[in-house]
């Protein structure tokens, strides 16, 4: 059983999800601010989910700063796009920070509407998010 954080999505993480599912925004990073989970960045889809990628994903990656990365995936199901979660918990970064991220995981599919999410990675290294990797 996960334990969680009573840390929740801001309202303007909140209102930016219930845009983004329309298909325009390929990806998504989120981050915990002022104890807070909070939009970091969006880009938006260029060309399909395998084109757009690597050039989407690893930008967004901080060597020692843990966050999680929601990437459209083109399928779509009876309530929207599906969505890739990754985790991002680098080895090196504090285990405060990981043990925080880990708990609050659980919440971040709530708020975002975990039906919509149809793939989750957990990753430490750079490789781990590569589309090689699949």
């Amino acid at each position: 059983m996960s334990h969680q954080t009573g840390i929740r999505a801001n309202d303007a993480l909140k209102k930016f999800f219930g845009k983004c599912r329309g298909g325009n925004v390929r990806v998504i990073k989120v981050s915990i601010e002022n104890e807070e989970l909070a939009l970091s960045t969006y880009m938006e889809a260029v060309g399909s989910w395998e084109e757009d990628y690597d050039s989407s994903v690893t930008p967004l990656i901080e060597e020692e700063q843990p966050s999680y990365i929601l990437y459209r995936l083109d399928s779509k199901n009876t309530s929207g796009y599906e969505w890739l979660l990754i985790s991002w918990s680098p080895d090196n970064s504090s285990v405060r920070q990981k043990m925080l991220y880990a708990s609050t995981k659980a919440t971040l599919k709530q708020e975002f509407g975990s039906g919509q999410i149809k793939e989750e990675l957990h990753a430490t290294v750079i490789d781990d998010v590569t589309l090689k990797r699949f």
